[in-house]
């Protein structure tokens, strides 16, 4: 296999972890602890943004991403996808999706969201979780309630703390939802990104841009919460909802690409990828996602070139990465501004 074969590699590679009943959990990546950026849950809901793109730009393979896409559903309610909410060091006893939690809650309402969008309903009635249920619509409507009576204008994660990239699929449900159901809950949207611009912008020349993460029950930055990998996460989420400031913070971020020759990648912080929070082909592959929704195409090909090859043999982190990549192949100006703001009416 070629490097021309990349695109066809990771559709692949992906279709081999979902395509049955159950998910393929031996090719997953298997993260040290499952409360941090590489849990399982990260690696199904950014594979399924990557098909959800895919459908967005070719509605005629709805038939045959579907099933892959009931298959990520069903894996986010194994254990190993939230059940590092009653960990022993977790303060929280609640239900994981009654208060907080916005981890997993947030990326949750995403995934069926988006799944309303494209087929006209959920992928089940009702959300079925550790002995308790819910909607859609309630989940949506409890998250924003929690943003609207947070000190931060933000849901907290752990210990009351609100995190950046997490808040980000608070924006884009909340759009997301308006546009289903007629409510009005991204009008709390500007409060949250008020509270990222006046306290989470660090301002400095180096290091990463934002801070990621509040101080509990306050919009104050914990200014100790710092990672460039964090940022170009955040970035391209945000871009489906303010795309004029992403592209903007992008080109001050830029400061974190290193180009040898044509070729180019992001490089992390040290202790990134012994956190598990990012890694130089995690972040490389969300810098090239962004790239291409804000159609910056010569940046996006140099970045192309350090991923494609990798895509042919498969990433480190996967199929989380696989997912990304697959997004940035189907990926042109606008197409995920267009995913969270315009119907999906071709499918229904």
């Amino acid at each position: 296999m070629i490097i021309n074969d990349a695109t066809a590699a990771a559709a692949e590679r992906l279709e081999i972890c979902f395509s049955g009943q159950d998910i393929d959990w031996t090719k997953f990546y298997q993260p040290k602890d499952e409360s941090q950026a590489m849990g399982t849950r990260y690696q199904l809901i950014y594979s399924a943004l990557g098909l959800f793109v895919v459908l967005k730009r070719d509605p005629s393979q709805a038939d045959k991403l579907r099933p892959q896409l009931d298959t990520i559903y069903r894996g986010l309610f194994d254990d190993r996808s939230w059940k590092y909410w009653y960990a022993p060091w977790q303060k929280e006893r609640t239900w994981p999706l009654q208060k907080g939690n916005l981890t997993y809650a947030g990326r949750l309402a995403t995934f069926i969201g988006f799944y309303i969008d494209a087929f006209g309903e959920p992928p089940a009635d009702r959300i079925e979780l550790d002995g308790k249920s819910t909607t859609y619509s309630d989940l949506s409507r409890n998250l924003w309630k929690q943003a609207s009576e947070s000190p931060s204008c933000g849901v907290s994660c752990f210990d009351n703390v609100s995190m950046l990239q997490c808040n980000a699929h608070m924006l884009i449900n909340n759009v997301l939802h308006d546009r289903l159901f007629k409510t009005n809950f991204s009008a709390a949207n500007a409060d949250w990104l008020e509270s990222v611009e006046g306290n989470l912008l660090v301002g400095k020349e180096t290091g990463s841009m934002f801070y990621y993460g509040t101080q509990p029950n306050s919009a104050e930055a914990n200014i100790e919460s710092r990672a460039i990998g964090t940022d170009i996460w955040a970035l391209f989420l945000m871009s489906g909802v303010v795309p004029e400031k992403a592209s903007d913070w992008f080109e001050s971020w830029q400061r974190h690409v290193i180009y040898e020759g044509d070729v180019a990648y992001v490089q992390v912080g040290e202790r990134e990828a012994e956190k598990e929070s990012s890694t130089n082909e995690l972040a490389t592959a969300w810098a090239y996602c962004l790239a291409k929704e804000l159609g910056q195409t010569d940046r996006a090909e140099q970045l192309r070139r350090y991923l494609a090859p990798r895509a042919v043999k498969g990433f480190e982190i996967d199929p989380y990465t696989t997912g990304l990549f697959l997004m940035g192949e189907h990926l042109k100006k606008g197409v995920f501004y267009e995913l969270v703001n315009v119907s999906h009416d071709s499918l229904k």
